[in-house]
């Protein structure tokens, strides 16, 4: 993932979720009972998350039916003096930078836009991970301050029916009770524990066995693991207000499922006390982070009355599911496949360059092993050049593009630049790198020095060339390199090539 790929899998997962959040609002004052829907709210979260992940990918892994955009390189900043001065002393004929004033002004802010928001997501998610683990460390401190109840406690407890002791018995789920003004809560992913406030004693044995019930049915529909998959795409979408708000839809959906499943087939009477019980549990509650509990938003209480007094189910037909769904996939395919790819290139003249075109990567070139060569080192064929180097020997860009650093555990410390068209260059077993990963670079701008990180017999640059994500021979694009390698790696070449 680069810098570039980020901002625009942003990109377009913002857009995607305001038609999204709009379809989704004007559906729901369509058909009311859509609220009540967990499934539906869940899936518009899930395409937002496809849209986002699927952008990530590089423009040759994913289909679009749009034609690329080349963006003009941009100037990355110049290098520190000290190294300007090394550069200039140990290849002084190379050029190590270019004059700002060749930096299109249309696509130069893009140079620091996009890496600027890598460190901006980032640290997005750090501060939502954060509260997330703040919220996490309040329940932990209630649990333990709460009392469990064993079995004979449950027993004399007038919350708990015959079948709901069962359930609870089948399921080993444990129940703790607390004097503190929190509604009745389940508490836990995998294996979620029922935690009582001790002001539920107040109520009537029936109200009191309506809020266990309401409870075990979120147990038993798996809501705590569908909120904790909800708070996962949250953390990885916070810049998003859609995601913010299917979220809340999603939390007030299971809260009315699970109404609506207590109270499916009882007689009004009983859905008066769980309307009682409800006003009454909102009227003691605090403000507190638990998102499965008896309880809720108080503006919604309207909402959740007036649907405990309709003795219809609410349920939606499965036509109008199987509509929503098929929208929400296309909405999320047509996301991704109407995006156009962005690369960097310096003009369609890069595009068509020459071999002789390319700088060379080092000052003076010797090269150790050519492309393809079977050794005891590289049993499959060396997939790029070796080039011999000392360790601090500086790495050049051999042509304008946008560069990404990244670790491997073969490769070490490389870079790799997108010059557009599907051409990369690849430098690897660096020991130092000297820009950020997004940065954009010139032709001949220093990258780093050799070294012998990763798999590395010795110090030396490895280089590589790819089109559309495969290697190829680099002596396409690099001229001279006969007149510059070694004898041992001409004769293994001509032994196993016959050239």
């Amino acid at each position: 993932m680069s810098a570039l790929n980020l901002l625009q899998a942003s990109a377009a997962c913002l857009l995607s979720g305001l038609l999204l959040q709009g379809m989704m609002f004007l559906a729901q004052r369509r058909w009311p009972a859509l609220r009540a829907q967990r499934s539906v709210w869940l899936g518009a979260q899930l395409v937002l998350a496809s849209v986002f992940a699927l952008s990530l990918l590089p423009d040759s892994r994913h289909v679009s039916v749009v034609p690329a955009v080349n963006l003009p390189a941009a100037i990355a900043t110049p290098a520190p003096v000290t190294q300007l001065f090394a550069v200039a002393k140990a290849a002084p004929a190379m050029a190590v930078g270019a004059p700002q004033s060749d930096a299109p002004a249309a696509t130069a802010w893009l140079s620091w836009l996009a890496p600027g928001w890598l460190g901006i997501y980032l640290l997005g998610i750090a501060c939502v991970a954060w509260r997330y683990w703040c919220g996490r460390a309040t329940l932990r401190a209630l649990l333990k301050a709460a009392q469990p109840l064993d079995a004979a406690a449950l027993a004399m407890h007038a919350a708990f029916s015959p079948a709901q002791l069962l359930q609870l018995q089948t399921q080993g789920m444990g129940v703790l009770e607390i004097d503190a003004p929190v509604s009745a809560m389940l508490v836990g992913v995998w294996r979620p524990r029922l935690l009582l406030p001790a002001h539920l004693r107040q109520f009537t044995p029936e109200q009191q066995q309506l809020v266990i019930e309401h409870e075990l049915t979120h147990a038993r529909r798996r809501d705590p693991l569908v909120q904790w998959l909800a708070a996962l795409a949250y953390l990885l979408l916070w810049f998003n207000p859609a995601m913010r708000w299917l979220g809340g839809q999603l939390a007030w959906a299971q809260e009315l499922a699970c109404d609506r499943h207590v109270l499916a087939g009882r007689p009004q009477q009983q859905r008066q006390q769980y309307a009682a019980a409800l006003v009454r549990q909102l009227s003691l509650q605090t403000r507190f982070p638990a998102g499965l509990a008896f309880g809720g938003k108080p503006g919604g209480m309207l909402e959740r009355v007036a649907r405990m007094r309709d003795v219809q189910t609410g349920a939606m037909h499965w036509s109008v599911n199987a509509g929503l769904a098929l929208t929400l996939c296309t909405l999320g395919a047509a996301s991704v496949v109407l995006q156009p790819a962005l690369a960097w290139t310096a003009g369609e003249s890069a595009l068509l360059a020459k071999a002789t075109d390319w700088r060379h990567p080092l000052a003076s070139m010797r090269v150790t092993g050519f492309f393809g060569v079977v050794r005891p080192a590289t049993p499959k064929g060396l997939r790029g050049l070796d080039l011999a180097a000392s360790r601090g020997t500086p790495v050049f860009a051999v042509a304008d593009g946008m560069a990404t650093v990244k670790h491997d555990e073969w490769l070490g410390k490389f870079v790799r630049i997108n010059h557009g068209g599907g051409i990369e260059s690849l430098y690897a077993h660096l020991d130092s790198v000297a820009l950020v990963d997004g940065a954009v670079v010139k032709a001949g701008q220093t990258l780093g020095t050799a070294g012998a990180t990763g798999r590395a017999t010795g110090p030396h640059l490895h280089f590589q060339v790819r089109q559309d994500g495969r290697v190829q021979d680099p002596q396409t694009r690099l001229a001279g390199l006969d007149a510059n390698a070694s004898e041992h790696a001409l004769r293994m070449r001509k032994e196993q090539f016959g050239r």
